[in-house]
């Protein structure tokens, strides 16, 4: 089915009694194995995500926007448990300067996809900007560690059928421009949409 049919029957056989996340599954023909074959970009969605991000912050200066602005000092505190990645922040932005600090704290931030790094614009000179794009609906696509395939999100199913349908186009389009050089021409495989506790939805990728 086109896209636009795929998202009207997701959100018509929606059953949830709350604004599930609707996502973005998709199948590539690569082998992740080897560097110039995986995935990894960022775009803002142009309807956002839906969600609110909680950004901790880690600059060398007042950023208006952000929900915790960190200390070097807090370092010890996130290492304590006093402060928990998820719960008291879904994101962590850091100046360039603070990296080696946060280095104590890799083993917590690593496992759980939280530790900053420049490829998806959470290490920035620009703490600021870098923070209004996260809440914008700035969202990181990449394929999984050892499988050729992107899990992302387009929205919710509060969302209109447009809302997400444009999320959707810009994730595609994006994604066909950081196309891996030598990959087979039809390597996107396979497509599907779906809710958080919901079915899913094939896409045409031709269509």
């Amino acid at each position: 089915m086109t896209i636009n049919e795929a998202i009207k029957e997701l959100k018509k056989n929606s059953k949830e009694k709350f604004s599930s996340t609707v996502e973005l599954h998709i199948n590539l023909a690569l082998d992740v194995k080897k560097n110039d074959q995986s995935i990894r970009f960022t775009t803002i969605l142009p309807n956002g995500t839906g969600k609110t991000k909680r950004v901790a912050v880690l600059s060398s200066k007042k950023v208006a926007n952000a929900d915790l602005e960190l200390k070097e000092s807090d370092l010890d505190l996130i290492l304590n448990g006093k402060i928990k990645p998820r719960i008291d922040f879904d994101v962590l932005v850091a100046e360039p300067a603070f990296m080696s600090k946060i280095a104590k704290v890799a083993k917590i931030l690593g496992p759980i996809g939280l530790m900053p790094n420049p490829k998806n614009g959470t290490v920035s000179d620009d703490a600021e900007k870098a923070v209004a794009q996260i809440k914008k609906g700035k969202v990181e696509v990449r394929t999984e560690k050892d499988a050729p395939v992107v899990h992302t999100i387009i929205g919710k199913t509060n969302f209109t059928e447009d809302q997400l349908v444009e999320n959707f186009n810009e994730i595609l389009t994006i994604l066909k421009q950081n196309k891996p050089a030598k990959t087979d021409p039809m390597w996107i495989k396979t497509i599907f949409v779906s809710s958080t506790m919901g079915k899913s939805y094939p896409v045409d990728i031709e269509a």
